[in-house]
């Protein structure tokens, strides 16, 4: 009995370990395909063996049989969407077999910017237009973020690895080109990688060009152009807010360089200005080409009712203190000092007085003027000043004789306002109109000078006269002559300040020596002398004192003494 109960159950497991073995493949079999915005994974789980096809876009990436799994991951392009599909081919009957199929979004944080590149090169051929299939050796000089090619050369240029001297003669005549290229700038990318390019070499080419665009380097280039743009700056226009009528604008005259057009909101409330310049004119550096105005209407709004301000106070300023002296130096405007209710600024045109808040002048002293109610000017100008030279101012001035030896005595003051430079600052000159002057200096304003050419010493001497070495005297030309016949005096402190007086006649005592009687036997007073203009006819300095009759017998004394000497030499001749 045991033996058949061991068989029933030895059958029983084997027959359920086959159904469980054909069982199975049917229900373990897990397909997946799952997609993000970059990547799609494909994991195939439980098969006995299998065929898998991947496409992307329509395209297979991938064909593979496989056993038990497969388990696969592929990239997709993150900055567009993607159609994918995924087929599974099973070995174990068509049931098993299966297919999905999906789309994929572009990633937005992966999105690829854009930048243009600016390329110089040298035409292959001249004659042919500038092209890729035309470009030789292209060097990279300038880049920029954005799709947007450039219309003048870049500011850059000529950029790092070219140098704009080495451009050929002909560079205007179109041998050389431009290409510009907008490209999608993905992950990795880097302009390094594309600083030169060369047709011929077929290469590098950029993995997602969006656009090119090939000239003539010569339009590009300044020194090319047959006639520089003229640079002209618009005149602005005036935007006027009415309350009383609608907001306008007045444009200013259309030129043959530049002509205006507004362009209003539907509510009329923003007005834009665009002064579009004609062909052959640009802008000039910081100028201005359109201007856009918002019409608030605020000064329409009434204004807010005020308080009333309290009456001003009225102030009078005070007038300066002119001082009008003679020469520039001694003129002088006193500021007056500035108070709580008027403070005062010297300007150009002379002094202003500016009223304190709250303050208003009423009457103003003689010499202001109102410019407002707050200001008023004292003006200032030439005529405030005469600028009259300044002169000394002349005392008594005479010729005097002290014992029998002549002094100029004198007195001078200085003008009001002048200051003397010490107690001794004048200078006396004798003036000689044929020869040298004769001048004394650092004396006192008031005083006495001994003659030129006398003496107050033992032996004395005068002007015009000699002393012999045998004490006698005789008349001669020099010892300062020339200031016995009436002499010029000029008195002077400084340039500024000077007068001119003439010098009086001198007294007859001290006019010449005393001459000894002839007729006493002694010695001749006449030694050699050269003829002389008559001593009587001579006139002699005056003091004032009754000296004609003394002079002329005096005079008839010397005539008398001459014919003496003269009758005696011709007696000893004979």
């Amino acid at each position: 009995m045991r033996r058949i109960l061991a068989s029933i159950a030895t059958s029983t497991l084997a027959l359920g370990g086959l159904l469980v073995a054909t069982a199975a493949p049917a229900t373990a079999h897990t397909p997946e395909a799952e997609a993000t915005c970059d990547s799609l994974t494909v994991d195939l789980q439980a098969y006995q063996g299998a065929t898998v096809t991947v496409r992307v876009d329509g395209q297979v990436v991938d064909r593979d049989t496989f056993h038990s799994s497969y388990d696969e991951s592929f990239d997709l392009d993150p900055s567009r969407e993607q159609t994918w599909d995924v087929e599974v081919d099973a070995h174990d009957g068509d049931h098993h077999d299966w297919d999905r199929t999906g789309d994929s979004d572009a990633c937005e944080s992966s999105a690829p910017e854009i930048g243009t590149a600016f390329y110089v090169y040298p035409k292959i051929d001249p004659e042919r237009p500038a092209a890729w299939e035309n470009s030789g050796f292209q060097t990279l000089i300038a880049t920029r973020d954005g799709g947007e090619f450039w219309e003048t050369l870049p500011e850059e240029y000529p950029g790092e690895l070219f140098d704009e001297t080495t451009l050929p003669a002909d560079v205007c005549e179109g041998s050389w080109g431009v290409q510009q290229d907008i490209v999608g700038i993905h992950d990795g990318f880097d302009w390094a990688d594309y600083q030169h390019i060369e047709f011929e070499n077929g290469g590098p080419y950029f993995r997602d060009l969006r656009a090119y665009r090939h000239d003539d380097l010569s339009n590009y280039l300044a020194e090319c152009s047959e006639e520089p743009a003229r640079q002209v700056t618009p005149d602005e226009p005036a935007f006027v807010e009415s309350c009383e009528a609608d907001n306008a604008v007045t444009l200013p005259p259309d030129s043959e360089d530049v002509r205006y057009h507004a362009t209003w909101n539907e509510a009329r409330t923003e007005v834009t200005v665009t002064a579009e310049l004609t062909e052959g004119v640009e802008p000039a550096p910081d100028a201005v080409t359109t201007w856009s105005h918002t019409f608030t209407r605020e000064a329409c709004e009434p204004e807010p009712e005020q308080e009333p301000q309290p009456e001003p106070t009225v102030v009078t300023p005070e007038a300066p203190q002119v001082t009008d002296l003679c020469g520039v130096e001694n003129d002088d405007l006193s500021v007056p000092e500035d108070t709580e209710e008027v403070t005062y600024t010297s300007t150009d045109g002379g002094i202003l007085a500016h009223a304190a808040e709250s303050t208003t002048f009423g009457d103003l002293p003689a010499g202001y003027t109102a410019v407002d109610e707050t200001t008023a000017l004292f003006a200032v100008d030439e005529s405030t000043f005469t600028d009259e030279p300044c002169a000394l101012v002349p005392g008594d001035i005479t010729a005097v004789c002290e014992s029998e030896v002549p002094y100029l005595a004198y007195e001078v003051s200085l003008p009001q306002g002048v200051e003397a430079d010490g107690d001794t600052p004048l200078t006396v000159t004798f003036l000689n109109p044929d020869g040298d002057d004769y001048t004394v200096t650092d004396q006192p304003l008031a005083g006495s000078l001994l003659w030129p050419g006398a003496s107050a010493q033992e032996p004395l001497q005068w002007p015009g006269w000699e002393r012999l070495d045998d004490g006698s005297y005789v008349e001669t030309d020099g010892n300062y002559a020339w200031t016995r016949d009436g002499v010029q005096v000029r008195f002077e402190v400084n340039p500024d300040y000077s007068t001119v007086v003439d010098y009086p006649p001198a007294s007859s005592e001290c006019a010449n020596p005393e001459l000894p009687d002839a007729g006493t036997g002694g010695v001749d007073p006449i030694v050699d002398a050269e003829p002389v203009a008559d001593a009587g006819a001579e006139e002699l300095p005056q003091t004032g004192a009754t000296v004609g009759i003394v002079a002329a017998v005096a005079a008839l004394l010397v005539a008398a003494g001459v014919t003496l000497f003269v009758v005696r030499r011709r007696l000893r001749q004979e």
